[in-house]
C-alpha cells in the first residue's frame, strides 16, 4: 500500500469516527431533553405509601423529524422511582441497553420494597430497601 493510500484510509477512518461520536453525543443531548419534558403517563404507590414509581413517556414534540429518529433508538416509555418526599430513588431512563414496555403494562409493586417492571425481554426489577418501613 503507498504512503498516499495509508493517508487516505486515516483520514476516512478518522472521519467516520468523528461521525459516529457526533451522531451519539446528539442522541445523547436528545435522550437528555427528552427526560426532562416528559410526560407523566401513571402513578403508583407502594402498599405503605413511602414510594412511587411512575412510568413516563420522552417528549420531543410529535411531529418533528428529531422526534421521529428519536423513537426509532429509544423506547417509548421509562419509570422513575421517588420516596414520598420526591427524592429520586432509581431510573431507567438512562439504561440504554434496556427497552421498557410501559405502554403495554404497568409497573407492579411486589411488597413495599421490590418493584417490577416490563421490559421488551420480559420482566426487570429493583431492590429498594429505603421504600420498606422500619
Amino acid at each position: 500500500m503507498s504512503g498516499s493510500s495509508l493517508r487516505w484510509l486515516l483520514w476516512g477512518g478518522a472521519l467516520a469516527t468523528m461521525l459516529v461520536a457526533a451522531c451519539l453525543g446528539y442522541f445523547l443531548h436528545l435522550k437528555g431533553v427528552a427526560g426532562r419534558t416528559a410526560q407523566v403517563l401513571a402513578v403508583d404507590w407502594n402498599p405503605d405509601r413511602t414510594c412511587s414509581v411512575t412510568t413516563y413517556t420522552p417528549a420531543l414534540g410529535e411531529r418533528s423529524i428529531r422526534s421521529r429518529l428519536f423513537r426509532l433508538f429509544t423506547a417509548p416509555t421509562f419509570f422513575r422511582v421517588h420516596d414520598q418526599e420526591g427524592d429520586l430513588l432509581r431510573s431507567s431512563e438512562w439504561r440504554l441497553w434496556e427497552r421498557e414496555a410501559g405502554e403495554l403494562e404497568p409497573p407492579q409493586w411486589i411488597g413495599n420494597g421490590r418493584v417490577l417492571y416490563p421490559t421488551t425481554r420480559g420482566y426487570a426489577q429493583w431492590e429498594l430497601p429505603e421504600c420498606v418501613r422500619k
